[in-house]
């Protein structure tokens, strides 16, 4: 196994150091991404080669990857840990034979 960032603090290794005299670090979540459909088009990829962070916190960055996370999904919004916003938009139809 190797550390994913293989950095030290003082030569000893992140992973050897205290937390609590880590630097502070960011980690990617799939709660918001967004790409210039160019990106996808040109490089195949939503990243693309310049990356802007939106820094999330608590449940704001929740992501649901797993079937177990729909439960605790579940349990924020009963718990009142998360709150679904309230969408008030009127739909509409369209209808072919009108112009």
């Amino acid at each position: 196994m190797l550390p994913l960032m293989p950095f030290s603090l003082n030569s000893v290794p992140w992973h050897s150091n205290q937390y609590v005299s880590l630097p502070e670090v960011y980690i990617q979540n799939a709660s918001l991404e967004i790409a210039w459909s160019r990106t996808v088009l040109e490089l195949g990829s939503i990243a693309g080669e310049v990356i802007i962070p939106f820094i999330t916190s608590g449940v704001e960055g929740f992501d649901i990857n797993e079937p177990e996370d729909i439960v605790l999904m579940e349990n924020y919004i009963n718990n009142g840990e998360a709150v679904l916003p309230n969408i008030n938009l009127t739909f509409f139809a369209t209808n072919k034979d009108s112009s």
